[in-house]
C-alpha cells in the first residue's frame, strides 16, 4: 500500500510520456523519506509506440504499473478507473507531458495535510520555455469568456476585472485559495475525490478539472494554489498534433459544463460567444496575413476554420444519435 498513487492517462504521448516517467522515477519513485507512491499508467488504445515503451518501461520499475484500455474513453474516466486501482490515501493526477523537476513532495502532501478543508491542490507549472503558466483559474462566467473571446484578457492584463479569468494580474507566486486547477497537476485525497463523484465521465477531455473544483467547494473545500513547488508542462504538447480538435474539444466540454452548471440558456450563450470569439480570430489572422508573408497567420486561419468544421460536424452527430435514442425510448 503507497501513501501516493500517482495516475497519468497516456494517449499517443511518444515524445513526452518518456520524459515524463523518467523525471518521475528520479524524482519521486522508491519514495522520498517516509512518502511511498505507486504510479499507475493508464493507456486509452493508443495508435503510437508509446504504449509499448511504458510497458518495458513497467516491466522494469516495480513502482509502475500499467493498464490498457481497449478503447480511448477519455482523460476522466480513464482516471476515475485509475483511482480504483489505485491504494493510495492522497491520488495525483499528472499529465503525460509534464516532468517533475524536483523532489520535495512532502512539503505538498504537508501543506495539504495541514489544511481541514482542503479540496484539490495545484502547484506552480512552467511551460517547456521557462514562462509561467497559468494553471490555477476563475470559474469561468459569460462575461469571462467574451473577454476570452475578444482578446482582452491579453490586451488588459494587469486588470482584475478583463484578466480575471486567468488571474493574469497576479503573479502566482504565493500560496492562495482559487476557484479551479489544471488537471495537468491535481492531488486530492482519494476519499474526499471518490465523496465528490469522482470526474464527471460526460466530459471526455477538458472542463472535468472545472467541474470537480466546483463540486468540491459546492461541499465545503477549499482548492488552493501552492507555487512553492514546481513542475513544467508543455502546454497542449500531445494535444498539438491537431490542434482543430483540441479547440473544438475546449468549446464542446465549456458548452457541456455551463448547460450541467448553470442552465440551457447559459451554455447556448457561452457557445455563441465562443464562435464568436473563433470568427474573430479568423478575421484578425486573415487580415494579418494580407500584410506578412509569415505563413503562421494564415496556419491559424486554416485551424480556426477546421474548428468549426469539426465542432459542428460532431454537434450534427451528437444531435441525431439523440434523436435515435429518443426513438427507441
Amino acid at each position: 500500500m503507497a501513501d501516493v498513487s500517482i495516475i497519468i492517462i497516456n494517449y499517443n504521448g511518444s515524445g513526452f510520456i518518456e520524459g515524463c516517467l523518467e523525471s518521475v522515477k528520479k524524482n519521486l519513485s522508491g519514495g522520498n523519506g517516509d512518502i511511498s507512491y505507486e504510479i499507475i499508467i493508464l493507456d486509452n488504445a493508443s495508435s503510437d509506440d508509446s504504449s509499448e515503451y511504458i510497458e518495458e518501461f513497467c516491466s522494469e520499475n516495480r513502482d509502475f504499473r500499467l493498464i490498457n484500455n481497449d478503447n480511448n474513453m477519455g482523460f476522466g474516466a480513464a482516471c476515475n478507473l485509475g483511482v480504483q486501482q489505485a491504494s493510495g490515501k492522497f491520488i495525483l493526477f499528472l499529465n503525460p507531458d509534464c516532468i517533475m523537476l524536483e523532489g520535495g513532495m512532502e512539503s505538498v502532501l504537508d501543506f495539504y495535510s495541514g489544511e481541514k478543508k482542503a479540496g484539490a491542490l495545484g502547484v506552480k507549472i512552467l511551460n517547456s520555455n521557462g514562462s509561467l503558466q497559468m494553471s490555477c483559474r476563475a470559474f469561468p462566467t459569460l462575461a469571462r469568456q467574451f473577454y476570452e473571446s475578444f482578446f482582452c484578457y491579453r490586451i488588459f492584463r494587469t486588470s482584475r476585472i478583463f484578466g480575471s479569468y486567468f488571474m493574469t494580474w497576479w503573479d502566482h507566486g504565493t500560496v492562495s485559495k482559487v476557484d479551479w486547477l489544471s488537471g495537468s497537476f491535481i492531488l486530492i485525497k482519494k476519499k474526499i475525490f471518490e465523496d465528490a463523484g469522482g470526474f464527471d465521465e460526460d466530459y471526455f477531455m477538458y472542463s472535468e478539472d472545472t467541474d470537480l473544483c466546483l463540486r468540491l467547494i459546492r461541499k465545503g473545500y477549499t482548492n488552493y494554489y501552492y507555487p512553492i513547488y514546481c513542475i513544467e508542462h508543455a502546454d497542449a504538447g500531445i494535444a498539438s498534433n491537431d490542434m482543430s480538435v483540441r479547440e473544438s474539444e475546449i468549446w464542446r466540454s465549456r458548452r457541456l459544463y455551463f448547460g450541467k452548471n448553470h442552465s440551457k440558456i447559459h451554455a447556448i450563450i457561452l457557445s455563441f460567444l465562443y464562435f464568436l470569439g473563433i470568427m474573430n480570430r479568423i478575421i484578425v489572422f486573415g487580415t494579418a496575413s494580407l500584410f506578412s508573408l509569415k505563413a503562421r497567420n494564415r496556419k491559424r486561419v486554416s485551424m480556426h476554420l477546421r474548428t468549426l468544421g469539426i465542432y459542428f460536424s460532431k454537434r450534427a452527430v451528437n444531435n441525431t444519435n439523440q434523436k435515435e435514442r429518443r426513438k427507441k425510448i
